[in-house]
């Protein structure tokens, strides 16, 4: 019966993850982005494929299969375009290339600081 309770708040934990509806997932996924970004060298990071997660994934899905980007983002890139490259740039210290790929890296690292901070304020309230 314990493995069981233990795999039912795993999976209750990994849902919540998925969904970012909690403070501790709030707090895990930002950390674990920032992570990843930071450990993963800016070389390596150049070798993936180019996938804009925005123009490519959750646009089509909210206007129904076709991004917006011809008439929303009419002759310019979706503005979330080189965010990931940008991140990882700025993580390395690299502020000026980051800010190439895309100007809103750094108010959007300053933001996650603050969510993050936030959320994790939260937290240890909630486990006093």
């Amino acid at each position: 019966m314990g493995d069981r309770q233990s795999l039912k708040k795993l999976y209750y934990f990994f849902l919540n993850c998925l969904s970012f509806n909690t403070p501790e997932a709030i707090v895990f996924n930002i950390s674990l982005i920032l992570i990843i970004l930071a450990i993963l060298p800016v070389s390596d990071l150049s070798y993936l494929p180019v996938r804009c997660v925005f123009k490519y994934f959750l646009l089509p899905i909210v206007f129904k299969g076709s991004c917006p980007s011809s008439g929303l983002f009419f002759e310019c890139n979706c503005p979330f375009c080189g965010i990931t490259r940008g991140m990882n740039r700025f993580l390395h210290g690299d502020i000026k290339e980051a800010m190439k790929f895309n100007i809103i890296v750094i108010p959007l690292f300053f933001a996650m600081i603050i969510v993050l901070i936030i959320n994790l304020v939260k937290v240890i309230r909630k486990h006093k």
